[in-house]
């Protein structure tokens, strides 16, 4: 019996951000907690973001102590997807021009991660696969992997816990948690 760990990095850190406002989250005692509270070992654990092109060294270092093996670090495996930017336009009905700032007019530009959720998808379902881990830990909260979830918990008979905060976890994804860890009610144990 083994854990699969699953973190969509940008979800769970703006929930971070939420919760625990300038305060650093740490991924190992995260990792830890998670062990501790389901009583079993951590066997595969992916975390999946979007970064800049080309990547900061400031996240470049994040990314690489998140791969870090146990006891000194997480022991994540980093996905790192895109970013696409387009500049925002009016419906035509609405004049159809540029939307821009008010004062500065500069024109809005809307910035989105590719990638992420498909990647999550594909590695949970690859993992679980040639893994077979029973317990699921998703730190995600996008009802897009309802699906996903439906067939691990009814299908695979694995148990499914959601880390993030019920406000931002989908209503599609709730129902097929054993349990959803609150990140508020953590916050103080897993602050760097």
């Amino acid at each position: 019996m083994a854990i699969g760990w699953f973190v969509d990095g940008a979800y769970l850190g703006k929930v971070w951000q939420q919760t625990a406002p300038g305060q650093k989250l740490s991924y190992l005692k995260l990792r830890n907690l998670i062990e501790q509270e389901l009583g079993d070992s951590i066997d595969e654990a992916y975390y999946l973001d979007a970064d800049p092109e080309p990547p900061t060294a400031k996240s470049n270092a994040f990314h690489n102590a998140l791969a870090y093996p146990p006891p000194t670090g997480p022991g994540l495996r980093v996905k790192l997807y895109w970013l696409t930017k387009r500049q925002l336009y009016w419906p035509s009905h609405m004049g159809g021009g540029p939307v821009v700032h008010p004062t500065t007019g500069v024109q809005y530009e809307l910035t989105q991660q590719k990638g992420v959720d498909v990647g999550l998808a594909f590695h949970l379902l690859r993992s679980h696969t040639n893994r077979g881990w029973n317990k699921v830990v998703l730190c995600a909260g996008d009802g897009d992997f309802h699906e996903v979830a439906q067939y691990l918990v009814e299908v695979k008979n694995v148990d499914m816990y959601l880390v993030g905060s019920v406000a931002t976890i989908s209503e599609d994804l709730r129902p097929y948690a054993r349990r959803i860890i609150e990140v508020s009610g953590v916050a103080a144990q897993l602050t760097v």
